[in-house]
């Protein structure tokens, strides 16, 4: 046999078993390229990135064949705020997999509690909740949630007394806004600390921002102060009632720091930054101070001896300017559960705080008050929940009174945000009475 007769022989043999082995290779590439996919998105969603999971998986043909693919893409919707989409694509799967899922049960609860539908909401978790063992974290977890959502349900916990509203795309942006504090000494100013990436590195910072209150509105924020936002981490803790000191805590992460203090004052142009003068440490688990009151700081921490999780103490002022021993804030405010982030009306008895206790809170942690009582030493009233609109369904922080006294501004994780935490305003129909002192 001639060499060209070999040749188109040969060619004609892997010619004909071509078809074949496209059969059997091409699903093979499509499962393997479908697993690194499932891959990258399952990674996307544990580190956070829900945006890009959701672009991962949408790229996955035939996904609504692929029951956990479909849950996962439900969920990842659900993080990334996208509640319309997220709960088309869970019921959808539970009409498919009718009860092989029951964690779709669990997601619905939690979309219908973030729209504020209690009754729904309560519904779909005691359906998850018949799935789950006689104990255990899980079935805590869900318990909890409903005590929350049965709170959301009393007439008690809603107010039309208030209005809340997200300070809108201009203040806010699709990173992480908390810990709004309004100037002590008018009405056109609003600090708060802002985290977002570097440009030019992309290393997540935080650093203190100012919006400025014009006729068109709250402004784009800026930074405060070059001094002040450093390569380290910044963020607001305070500003004295007179607007002449600002606390703030800088460090590399939110143990390794300091809390400080600035005078706003320059000497040879450089800004008098001091230790903030207050025995508290982050170190030892000591967080969000109030500085503001005049008895006392007020803090949250987990040092030993509370009552669970982190609790509220405060540092009775000395009159030579020292501080006594740190007093816990007791039991009708502290439990097994965190308190934090104090804040101290004009009257001087009135605190408010968060908390995330399920016997105060509509889900996560909520606003609430609670009342020193007059003529005893140390003791406080329990807490009530400050209300919704202020509260919603997810973690409801930094609470803060303008010197307005109609004014309020919290920092919220709630799905109708544009990031992670925005910054909203709450206005009040009538004036706080604790604010007109």
């Amino acid at each position: 046999m001639n060499k060209s007769l070999l040749l188109r022989k040969t060619v004609t043999i892997k010619w004909r078993w071509l078809p074949l082995l496209l059969f059997v290779v091409f699903p093979l590439f499509l499962t393997a390229q479908r697993k690194d996919k499932l891959d990258r998105a399952n990674r996307e969603f544990t580190t956070g990135d829900y945006p890009g999971a959701i672009r991962t998986l949408q790229t996955i043909k035939g996904i609504e064949g692929d029951a956990e693919a479909s849950l996962l893409l439900s969920v990842s919707q659900f993080h990334a705020n996208d509640l319309l989409a997220a709960e088309a694509g869970l019921l959808a799967l539970a009409e498919r997999e009718k009860d092989n899922y029951p964690l779709v049960w669990f997601y619905l609860g939690r979309i219908y509690h973030t729209q504020h539908r209690f009754v729904r909401a309560a519904t779909e978790y005691k359906r998850y909740l018949r799935t789950l063992g006689d104990d255990g974290p899980e079935r805590r977890t869900v318990v909890n949630l409903l005590r929350n959502v049965d709170n959301g349900v009393r007439a008690g916990f809603v107010t039309d007394q208030m209005v809340a509203e997200n300070m809108g795309p201009r203040v806010n942006s699709e990173y992480d806004e908390f810990g709004p504090i309004p100037s002590p000494v008018g009405s056109g100013r609003l600090y708060f600390s802002l985290v977002r990436p570097e440009i030019a590195t992309g290393r997540v910072q935080s650093d203190i921002v100012v919006s400025r209150n014009a006729d068109s509105g709250w402004g784009t924020p800026s930074s405060l102060n070059d001094f002040i936002n450093t390569s380290a981490q910044e963020s607001l803790i305070d500003i004295s009632p007179d607007g002449q000191r600002l606390y703030y805590y800088r460090g590399n992460n939110g143990t390794d720091g300091r809390y400080l203090m600035d005078t706003f004052r320059t000497n040879t142009n450089q800004m008098v930054t001091l230790d903030a003068g207050v025995p508290i440490s982050a170190g030892t688990g000591d967080m969000t101070p109030y500085y503001g009151a005049a008895d006392a700081v007020y803090f949250a921490s987990n040092r030993s001896g509370g009552y669970g999780g982190l609790d509220l103490y405060r540092l009775p002022r000395l009159p030579n300017g020292g501080f006594g021993p740190p007093q816990n804030l007791g039991p009708n405010v502290n439990g097994p559960y965190d308190e934090v982030c104090p804040f101290v009306a004009n009257d001087g008895r009135t605190i408010y705080f968060s908390t995330n206790d399920p016997a105060h809170s509509v889900g996560g942690f909520d606003v609430v008050r609670t009342f020193r009582v007059a003529g005893v030493e140390g003791q406080f009233t329990v807490p009530e929940n400050a209300g919704m609109p202020l509260n919603s369904a997810g973690d409801d922080t930094h609470f803060r009174l303008a010197s307005d006294t109609f004014t309020g501004f919290l920092a919220s994780d709630r799905k109708d945000g544009l990031g992670k935490r925005d910054i909203y305003v709450v206005y009040f129909i009538d004036a706080r009475e604790e604010m007109r002192y």
